[in-house]
């Protein structure tokens, strides 16, 4: 029996390194291979995302799943199903990553099965929340690097600057915009200032849909507050369970029901 190219496109998905954050990177090379994470875990499939930072390369690594389920194509550039899996989970942190490029605006027509199309994407990448997942006990050496660093975050796309084969003419501009000639810098916001514009978002977005699962706040805040300088702050902000927990709405059991 032939074996099927899982689909690389979110759209088709099911439900179930170095701390680079907020900086502008070019996505070199992308490809699926199994990684055992400097051997502190068994070899999973997963996604390698070669980044230029400013000059320097650094990988970043996002599982895909079970290897009964997946394994890399021998070229690397697809993943191929084993097992009896329909499609890339989007809780993964591989299906986490491929759905914030594309909420980020790479085009879901040219996402197939072949992840090496993402080659030379410019891109803007911030760190979000790592969801908690049920059922996958936290280890002694886990917790202990929570107390240390904190909650695990994922880096993931937040913009797209540059489409690879678009000149630089046709993408964004990279950087931070700066201020209007004679009009001196911005005044800094305070953190009360993030905090009301969080709380004004997430009531807009509850308006529309409801109810809001705390893992599925940083992507709906990606899209609300797309343009907005204190979009980084503000997801982190929400992430925040007495943030949550004294807002204009109901909070309970980890989901934000409209008030």
């Amino acid at each position: 029996m032939a074996k099927e190219a899982a689909s690389l496109n979110p759209e088709d998905f099911v439900e179930g390194g170095g701390l680079i954050d907020d900086v502008d990177v070019v996505l070199k090379e992308l490809s699926f291979e199994m990684f055992d994470y400097q051997g502190s875990a068994p070899e999973t499939p997963s996604l390698k995302v070669l980044m230029d930072v400013d000059g320097d390369e650094m990988d970043q690594y996002y599982s895909m799943g079970s290897p009964k389920d997946w394994m890399p194509s021998d070229d690397g550039k697809q993943l191929i199903a084993v097992g009896t899996a329909s499609g890339i989970r989007m809780s993964s942190n591989g299906g986490i990553f491929l759905k914030s490029l594309i909420d980020a605006g790479f085009p879901t027509e040219r996402l197939g099965t072949d992840i090496s199309v993402v080659n030379g994407t410019e891109a803007h990448v911030i760190r979000v929340p790592a969801p908690k997942r049920s059922g996958i006990k936290q280890t002694a050496k886990q917790k202990e690097r929570e107390e240390k660093y904190g909650p695990a975050t994922i880096l993931v796309v937040g913009e797209i600057l540059t489409l690879p084969g678009e000149s630089k003419a046709k993408g964004k501009a990279k950087g931070k915009a700066k201020p209007a000639a004679g009009k001196g810098k911005p005044k800094p916001k305070t953190s009360g200032d993030v905090e009301e514009k969080t709380t004004e978002a997430l009531v807009s977005i509850l308006a529309e849909v409801g109810t809001l699962t705390k893992k599925e706040i940083p992507g709906h805040l990606f899209k609300t507050l797309k343009d907005d300088p204190d979009r980084n702050e503000a997801i982190k902000i929400a992430f925040d369970d007495e943030f949550l927990g004294n807002g204009p709405w109901e909070y309970d059991d980890g989901t934000l029901i409209a008030g």
